[in-house]
């Protein structure tokens, strides 16, 4: 569970290119068994509980109704009050962000519902791809017409239709007590990413499975809605398996170290060649300023630029002193 992201490399990994500081770190969650719907609730679904509990509709809705070809979107404008509410009524409840992030990673940890690669380059084809606009699509659509964006688990509409409520509270993943920047009990977790960020231009970013937002449990919004989860009957429970923790745990620091080698060596690279052009930029500059002073302008203006770049070389070498340290921790824990 998790993106592997530190603070001192930032999104330089292919896997946590979008990646934000909330979604570290990448950790071992174990979970029990567990249902989920394969969509979020629907407007039809939805219509059922505010028939017989008399529950509010949501306010979209016309005279406490929605328009017959609606039946199948899922059901928005519904807070996380709304959403519990109905979870309890159906017998079921919300998921957690575990359960959540896990039926939409699969059992390969992918970084979206369908893969690793956000959508298909087919720079030679005059036609965008049926999967690609599937999974772009700026607006609601009836659950279960877009086949591509279906998570290894047969979970449906993970990414790119609403957001989904969960039953947690916002808070860091390495530390339960809450922390400032917005990370709160005041706050419950949102997942998946809507059809809103499509039409932003930030779907690449929060489509990932890891991603993970935040609103107040009273807030509601029109790309916003949840689906639930359900207990697995004891009679149909999976026998019980040993999972040893010490081999899932020396899998992460495999992954960590495996991302700090490359961190290191793209660091150093990019270190180096830094300093070479801010080398040859200000020993251009300094020569221009004694040796040319007609080019005085242009040369100040080369200086500067070396300047950047030394600064950018000194950066990537913080970075590589950084994985560096970071690996010889991790190495130190394995020992």
């Amino acid at each position: 569970m998790g993106t592997d992201i530190e603070p001192f490399y930032g999104t330089a990994l292919a896997n946590s290119e979008h990646a934000k500081l909330d979604e570290a770190p990448m950790h071992v969650r174990f979970l029990g068994a567990y249902r989920i719907e394969q969509y979020p609730v629907t407007n039809a679904a939805y219509a059922a509980f505010v028939k017989e509990t008399g529950h509010p509709p949501p306010p979209h809705w016309t005279n406490g109704n929605f328009s017959p070809e609606a039946a199948h979107l899922p059901v928005v404008h519904v807070s996380w009050h709304d959403s519990k509410a109905y979870a309890e009524w159906a017998g079921k409840r919300l998921p957690t962000e575990a359960e959540w992030e896990k039926a939409c990673r699969g059992p390969d940890g992918r970084i979206y519902p369908w893969g690793n690669i956000f959508v298909a380059d087919e720079p030679e084809s005059t036609e965008t791809p049926a999967e690609t606009l599937q999974i772009l699509t700026a607006h609601l659509t009836p659950v279960g017409v877009r086949s591509a964006t279906v998570s290894p688990y047969g979970v449906g509409e993970a990414a790119g239709n609403v957001w989904e409520w969960t039953a947690d509270w916002y808070q860091p993943y390495s530390d339960p007590k809450p922390l400032k920047q917005g990370m709160d009990d005041k706050h419950k977790a949102l997942r998946g990413g809507s059809w809103l960020e499509v039409r932003d231009g930030t779907a690449e970013r929060y489509f990932r499975c890891a991603n993970r937002l935040h609103a107040p449990p009273d807030y509601a919004a029109g790309n916003i809605g949840f689906r639930c989860v359900s207990e697995v009957p004891p009679e149909q429970v999976p026998e019980s398996v040993h999972v040893p923790m010490e081999p899932l745990a020396d899998y992460v620091k495999q992954r960590k170290l495996s991302n700090l080698r490359l961190l290191q060596k793209r660091a150093q690279k990019n270190s180096l060649k830094d300093a070479f052009i801010a080398a040859l930029l200000i020993g251009g500059a300094i020569y221009g300023i004694v040796a040319k002073p007609e080019l005085v302008v242009g040369a100040v203006t080369a200086g500067i630029l070396g300047v950047g770049f030394l600064f950018s070389a000194s950066v990537n070498f913080w970075r590589r002193w950084c994985a560096v340290r970071r690996k010889k921790g991790i190495d130190l824990e394995k020992t």
